[in-house]
């Protein structure tokens, strides 16, 4: 016997045609044959629809049961990533929250030296203008 499941070809490379039975023992049942074979042709396919369908059923069930266990351990890793990825935000989000502080801190110094540096011209201006006046008074 040939290939388990839904034939696609026969062993003369024709490809095959699902036909109906017409005799007493098997009214109306489908079958897959060759277009070119013959009732009761041993050389062609010929192999019962409902036959190769169990056999179908049967070959696929375990491909079935591989993706299921694929699929949870597929599940479970990317489960574990996400907790990965959430404790590594968390972490990043205490990390900016740090940052934007000491950001806050250096602003606040930034406009402490901006104040001191605005007294510090005001005295250099004051001390060119007493060295002008001493300049030209005396």
């Amino acid at each position: 016997m040939g290939e388990r499941g839904i034939p696609n070809r026969c062993r003369c490379g024709e490809g095959v045609v699902l036909r109906t039975s017409k005799t007493i023992k098997n009214p109306g049942r489908l079958f897959y044959a060759c277009r070119y074979g013959e009732e009761n042709s041993r050389g062609h396919l010929f192999r019962w629809t409902d036959e190769t369908m169990v056999e179908e059923m049967e070959d696929i069930i375990p491909k079935i049961d591989e993706l299921e266990r694929a699929s949870l351990t597929l599940q479970k890793g990317l489960q574990a990533e996400m907790e990965t990825l959430a404790m590594e935000t968390r972490t990043c989000e205490a990390v900016v929250c740090g940052l934007e502080k000491e950001l806050r801190g250096l602003e606040k110094e930034i406009q402490g030296c901006k104040i001191e540096l605005r007294g510090l011209k005001n005295i250099l201006v004051c001390i060119v203008l007493m060295v002008l006046v001493y300049v030209f008074v005396l």
